[in-house]
C-alpha cells in the first residue's frame, strides 16, 4: 500500500548500497525495476515526478505490432512486437484487451487496402494466428456507423489490443514491490555521483513531494540506469556528452461516443499527406490520434500545438462527415514524447522505432522503442549490465512480470467489475472490494471506472497532487468536460480525508490541477 507511512519509510531505507538504481518511473524503467526484483535483485526505482507522468501516460493506449511500421520495413519491431502483444493478453488479467481495428476500404485507395491486405497477413503469420478478414460495405457500416458511406467498398479488419497506460505502468511496478524491490515517487535525480575518474558509482536525489527529511540523499548502487525517456539526453548532460535522441511528440485528441460512435478501431489516412491515424474507442470515449512531429524543448509537461489540433480534427472530419466535429466537441487533449533514436531520418514518421542501449563511464542508458516491448527492452538492458551484479544472473523477456489474484468466488470469473479491477490492481483486487463502500461500487456515470477506485487509489496509490489521481489513476481529467470539474464535489468527498489534506490543501490542489489541465490537456492557448 503506497500511502504517506510508506513513502516515509522508502526514504529512510535510501541510505544503503543499492544493486541497480534505475532512473525513471514510466513503463520502460518499471519493467526493468519488475524483472531485476524477481531476480532477488536490491533494486531501486527513483521518478522525479508521478509515476508514469510522462509517455507512459500519454501514448495512445495500444499494446500493438504497429502496423503502420511495415511501411518503413521495420519487420523486426512487428514481430518482436506482436509476439508481446500476445504474451501481454494472456497474462495480464484483463488490463491489456484485445481490440479489433478496420480499415476502410474506398474505391479511391484500392491499392492502398491491397497493401493492408497483404500487411495482415505478415500480421498473423508473426503472431502465429489467423485473426485478419475482409468484410463487406453493410457489415463495416454496422460496426463503424460513423464512417463515411460514400465510395465506400468494405473494409479489413485485424486485431490489436488497448490498455489504460499509466495502470500497466503502477501494476508492474507494484508487483515489482512485492517482489521485493523499492520505487518512489517525487524523488528527483538532481545529480549522478561520480569518482575522482569520473565513473558514475550513483545519483543525489532531492525529494519532490514536500514531506521528507532530510530533502536530499546521495544514493550508491553497482548499476545506474537511465530509463527516462525522453529525457535521457538530460540525465547523461551530466557526463558532458553529446545528445542522441530525437524527442517526436504524438498528440491525441478525445471525443464523446455520441460525437464519433465506434465500435472498433479505425486506421484510417489522413487526406492531406496520406498518414496512417488510428480512431480508437476507449474508456466509452472517441480518441483520435497520433502525430508524429520533432519537440524541440523537452520541459515537464508535453502540450498539443494548434497545428496538430487542426490536422486531427480535419482527419476526423474526413473519415466521420455524418458526425462532423468541431474544436467546441473536444473533451480533452493530450500530448506525449517518443524517445526515438536519432539517426538522421528525412522525416520523425521515417525514424526507426528500435531500442538501444550503451554504457558512459558507468551510466547505462535505454532508449527508443515502445511501451509493448517493455520486457524485451529491460531484459536487453539488464543483461547488457549482468557482469556488475551479483552472481551474473540471466534475463529472459517472457519471464512474467504479473502476480496473478485467484477468483475467490465462480461468479467472480465473469463479473466485469472484478476482471477490470484484477487487471489494475492484481492482488489487491481483493482487499480493494473489501473495503470499498458499497455505495461508491458503481460507474463514474458514462465510464467504465467506479467511484471507489478514487478512495482507493487516494489511499494506496502513492498520490501525491490532484493531477496524479485525475489524469493518471482514474482519468476523469480526460474523459469529462472541463477536466472533471462538475464532478469535484463528490471526488472531494471521497479523497479528501484519505489524502490528509486540509480544505486549504484542497484549494490549492484544485487551483494547480485546474492550471495543469487548461494548459496541457485542453485545446492550446
Amino acid at each position: 500500500m503506497l500511502n504517506k507511512s510508506w513513502r516515509l519509510q522508502t526514504w529512510s531505507d535510501l541510505d544503503q548500497p543499492w544493486d541497480i538504481i534505475v532512473i525513471g518511473g514510466g513503463i520502460t524503467g518499471a519493467g526493468i525495476f519488475n524483472m531485476a526484483a524477481q531476480k532477488g535483485l536490491k533494486v531501486l526505482l527513483v521518478e522525479a515526478h508521478d509515476f508514469a507522468f510522462g509517455t507512459s501516460s500519454r501514448s495512445s493506449k495500444l499494446v500493438h505490432g504497429g502496423i503502420r511500421y511495415l511501411r518503413n520495413r521495420q519487420y523486426d519491431v512487428v514481430r518482436e512486437s506482436i509476439r508481446e502483444r500476445e504474451r501481454m493478453i494472456k497474462e495480464s488479467d484483463g488490463l491489456v484487451e484485445p481490440l479489433p481495428f478496420i480499415f476502410p476500404s474506398f474505391e479511391n485507395n484500392l491499392r492502398e487496402t491491397r497493401m493492408m491486405k497483404m500487411g495482415v497477413i505478415f500480421y498473423d503469420l508473426m503472431a502465429f494466428k489467423w485473426q485478419h478478414q475482409s468484410l463487406g460495405k453493410k457489415k463495416t457500416t454496422a460496426i463503424l456507423p460513423a464512417l463515411k458511406s460514400k465510395g465506400l467498398v468494405g473494409g479489413v479488419q485485424y486485431m490489436d489490443s488497448r490498455v489504460d497506460d499509466s495502470q500497466l505502468v503502477l501494476r508492474v511496478i507494484m508487483d515489482g514491490i512485492r517482489f521485493g524491490g523499492s520505487a518512489i515517487n517525487y524523488a528527483r535525480v538532481i545529480k549522478l555521483l561520480k569518482t575522482q575518474q569520473g565513473k558514475v558509482i550513483g545519483v543525489v536525489v532531492k525529494d519532490k513531494s514536500g514531506e521528507l527529511n532530510p530533502s536530499e540523499k546521495d544514493i550508491r548502487g553497482k548499476v545506474v540506469i537511465n530509463a527516462t525517456g525522453p529525457w535521457s539526453d538530460q540525465v547523461r548532460a551530466d557526463l558532458d556528452v553529446q545528445p542522441k535522441l530525437r524527442p517526436l511528440r504524438g498528440s491525441h485528441l478525445i471525443f464523446s461516443q455520441e460525437k464519433i460512435p465506434l465500435k472498433a478501431a479505425v486506421t484510417m489516412l489522413h487526406p492531406r499527406d496520406n498518414r496512417a491515424l488510428f480512431a480508437i474507442p476507449w474508456e466509452n470515449r472517441t480518441m483520435i490520434g497520433t502525430t508524429d512531429l520533432d519537440h524541440n524543448h523537452v520541459g515537464d509537461e508535453t502540450r498539443i500545438s494548434q497545428e496538430e489540433t487542426a490536422y486531427l480534427l480535419e482527419a476526423a472530419q474526413h473519415a466521420f462527415p455524418n458526425y462532423p466535429v468541431t474544436e467546441s466537441d473536444i473533451i480533452s487533449t493530450f500530448a506525449g514524447l517518443r524517445p526515438v533514436i536519432n539517426t538522421n531520418a528525412p522525416t520523425p514518421s521515417k525514424e526507426s522505432r528500435a531500442h538501444a542501449y550503451w554504457d558512459e563511464n558507468g551510466l547505462v542508458t535505454i532508449a527508443g522503442g515502445k511501451l509493448t516491448i517493455f520486457r524485451i527492452m529491460a531484459a536487453d538492458v539488464l543483461n547488457f549490465c549482468r557482469s556488475r551484479l551479483p552472481h551474473t544472473p540471466q534475463f529472459h523477456h517472457w519471464s512474467p512480470c504479473f502476480i496473478h489474484p485467484q477468483a475467490q468466488k465462480a461468479e467472480q470469473r465473469s463479473d466485469p467489475d472484478w476482471i477490470m479491477m484484477a487487471g489494475r490492481l492484481g492482488l489487491d483486487v481483493h482487499t480493494f472490494f473489501e473495503n470499498a463502500n458499497s455505495e461508491d461500487m458503481h460507474p463514474i456515470e458514462t465510464i467504465p471506472e467506479l467511484w471507489a477506485e478514487l478512495t482507493w487509489a487516494a489511499q494506496n496509490e502513492a498520490v501525491v497532487h490532484l493531477d496524479d489521481l485525475l489524469l493518471r489513476r482514474v482519468r476523469l481529467g480526460l474523459l469529462f468536460p472541463n477536466g472533471g470539474l462538475a464532478h469535484m464535489p463528490r471526488v472531494r468527498s471521497l479523497v479528501q480525508q484519505p489524502l490528509g489534506w486540509s480544505d486549504e490543501d484542497w484549494e490549492e490542489e484544485l487551483t494547480r490541477y485546474q492550471h495543469i489541465w487548461q494548459n496541457n490537456y485542453y485545446l492550446p492557448q
